[in-house]
């Protein structure tokens, strides 16, 4: 069964609990870890595990290990005091100049001499079009209206 994919696995472990047969209990793989090694290991997971509280969070650098405080179980005001925390370093405020709204709109990009030069070279032939339709005489009406 070692060269059984996790979804022939899974599949079977399905079907075996569907019909209500035992599912075969897997060997654990062997531990590429020391023997001596192995006897320290239950002395140190029988240890219980202290949580984080509001005094570790005032004692938090920018080296400190945050993981404790992001583990499950932690109170929620010292998770998020701790975040804050971590965050709060300028470190992490740094902007990465991909956000669009950054910048301030309400200023205007200077404009280029040619530009400025173009935008008068329209506004004057603008200008003499007006100019040039204002001084044609007014056209005679078509019908003078029938006086009732």
């Amino acid at each position: 069964m070692a060269d059984e994919g996790f979804l022939r696995r899974w599949a079977r472990r399905k079907t075996e609990v569907q019909t209500g047969t035992a599912p075969v209990p897997e060997e654990p793989a062997p531990a590429a870890v020391p023997a001596l090694a192995d006897a320290a290991v239950p002395q140190a997971a029988a240890a219980p595990v202290r949580l984080p509280t509001m005094d570790d969070v005032a004692r938090l650098t920018r080296d400190s290990d945050f993981s404790a405080f992001v583990a499950r179980g932690v109170d929620a005001a010292v998770r998020r005091t701790a975040l804050k925390t971590l965050f709060a370093d300028p470190h992490f405020n740094t902007m990465d100049g991909l956000d669009v709204y950054i910048g301030d709109y309400a200023t205007p990009s200077p404009m280029s001499e040619a530009m400025l030069a173009s935008l008068a070279h329209a506004k004057q032939v603008l200008r003499r079009a007006v100019d040039a339709v204002a001084n044609q005489p007014d056209p005679p009406p078509d019908d003078p209206p029938e006086a009732a």
